[in-house]
């Protein structure tokens, strides 16, 4: 890893990406199978994603959850693969049975690019959206706020979020439904990760012993302190292959109620400079030649960027906890 930085362009009639991640939740591992199997089918379908990432987590609960992050390079392709019927009988939660362990999620941000960037360690296009974008190199990094300042609308708007200092817990009864939630404007989605697989293996062992606690303990720390960060949720996931096979690929995907409120945990956070720390540490130990991936992305989204559905899901889940729901039918 250098100093050099890249960051992601598009082309000049792009104007909106669509990220979605679905993900299947069950209490025992192997009860997801035929619902990864019947979402992965379904994005061979026309217009399917451009790219698509598949990985596993365990969340707070201690449920287990299956997660695609599918990326579209437009709303258009995206709206035409949803509107395939096999995949609205698995979209709309039809497949699940409200009185099984089985909850299916979708989180799907249509995200206009004036109001998104990145950032890569290395200049590579295997990373998100760089799968069908380019990348180029950028000087707007290695200071604090040139997130910020990567994000073109921040010209001129300060993206200040709407919906109040401090994350309200709202108990809600969540099993057997189909719920929406509608989020305030000026959200702030980050996806950011880590790829260890082009390390050598002193490298790997370094990452593995140093800077991986380091990350574990900051994602705890957000999944546990919404009122301290802001973090509606975080998700640290480890990615896997078509066949379940762990790769040697993480990422956090979290959302904020705010720009101000990732970059004050950036920022300001003991758990964050910890880790941040040991990326320096990591750097001096391989005198300042590491093959370590590390690369974001982030962007700030208005209510109708986002639409958010949970099916038979736990009441901790996603932006369940914190947000007013609206309760739509199932049709069996």
């Amino acid at each position: 890893m250098s100093l050099t930085a890249w960051t992601t362009t598009f082309s000049s009639d792009a104007t909106h990406i669509i990220f979605a991640q679905f993900g299947i939740q069950v209490k025992e591992k192997n009860q997801s199978l035929q619902y990864v199997k019947t979402i992965t089918e379904s994005f061979q379908l026309p217009n399917g994603p451009n790219h698509f990432d598949l990985s596993v987590f365990v969340d707070s609960e201690s449920y287990h959850n299956h997660l695609f992050m599918a990326y579209w390079k437009n709303p258009q392709n995206y709206q035409a693969w949803l509107n395939h019927p096999h995949v609205q009988k698995w979209c709309s939660g039809n497949l699940i049975d409200k009185h099984s362990e089985v909850g299916f999620f979708s989180e799907v941000a249509t995200i206009p690019i004036t109001h998104f960037e990145t950032i890569h360690s290395r200049n590579n296009n295997d990373s998100g959206v760089t799968n069908f974008t380019s990348l180029e190199e950028t000087k707007t990094h290695a200071y604090w706020g040139s997130m910020r300042d990567r994000i073109p609308v921040s010209a001129s708007s300060d993206l200040k979020g709407e919906y109040g200092n401090k994350l309200i817990l709202k108990e809600k009864e969540t099993f057997g439904k189909r719920i929406k939630v509608m989020a305030p404007n000026n959200l702030c989605l980050i996806r950011t990760a880590q790829d260890w697989s082009h390390c050598s293996e002193e490298q790997k062992k370094t990452y593995l012993n140093l800077i991986q606690p380091a990350l574990n303990k900051a994602h705890r720390f957000l999944e546990n302190h919404p009122d301290d960060t802001g973090c509606i949720s975080a998700r640290l996931i480890q990615e896997i292959d078509s066949d379940g096979k762990r790769l040697e690929k993480t990422s956090v995907i979290g959302y904020f109620q705010s720009l101000y409120h990732l970059e004050r945990w950036t920022h300001e956070h003991a758990t964050h400079k910890a880790l941040f720390g040991t990326f320096a540490e990591m750097l001096k130990r391989h005198n300042f030649n590491v093959d370590l991936s590390l690369w974001h992305e982030v962007s700030v989204l208005q209510s109708k960027d986002l639409e958010l559905e949970y099916v038979n899901c736990h009441p901790k889940t996603g932006f369940l906890p914190f947000f007013e729901t609206n309760e739509v039918s199932i049709v069996y």
